[in-house]
């Protein structure tokens, strides 16, 4: 069962880091953290996996919990000690601008329907194929590719407002 798991954990290792990454603002330390966090709640649960769930959403609706958690549990203020290794540019300007990207993507996709930012994570966050997320939706995936392209023309619309 371990060399399972291996094979496991090499498949699903890149998605789940990039979800944890883009969702503690971009964090590697905490990112690096919370995805060894999340490897070892499934190595310990791994036996009783139903493989007729799907190994991805297995392991994202374990990364999910735990991001959930871990903001849950953060303490409300940050210590600027903490995050000054961040800083990138004079005076952060370069992260400034990133931070400020970021914000604008996050606001043009809380505009979307919550369907629509659904389709966007699962395919461009995750990682998804099309395949997977029709069944995750149980729609054919000729409808789900054509719904995620829409939803991509109307982010990128929705961000032509910060530009």
């Amino acid at each position: 069962m371990a060399g399972d798991f291996g094979a496991f954990y090499d498949t699903h290792f890149d998605a789940v880091y990039r979800f944890v990454y883009f969702r503690v603002s971009q964090n590697t330390a905490i990112a690096e953290d919370l995805t060894a966090d999340i490897f070892t709640s499934a190595l310990a649960a791994f036996a009783d996996f139903d493989p007729t769930r799907g190994e991805k959403a297995w392991i994202m609706t374990i990364a999910r919990n735990k991001v959930i958690n871990y903001w849950r549990d953060k303490k409300e203020h940050v210590d600027l000690d903490d995050i000054a290794f961040s800083l990138e540019g004079e005076n952060g300007v370069k992260t400034t601008e990133a931070a400020n990207d970021l914000d604008h993507l996050r606001e043009a996709i809380s505009q979307l329907k919550p369907h629509e930012r659904r389709l966007i994570e699962q395919k461009y966050l995750l990682g998804y194929r099309y395949k997977e997320i029709a069944t995750n939706l149980e729609k054919p995936a000729g409808s789900v590719r054509v719904e995620t392209y829409r939803a991509m023309k109307k982010l990128k619309e929705l961000m032509k407002t910060y530009v």
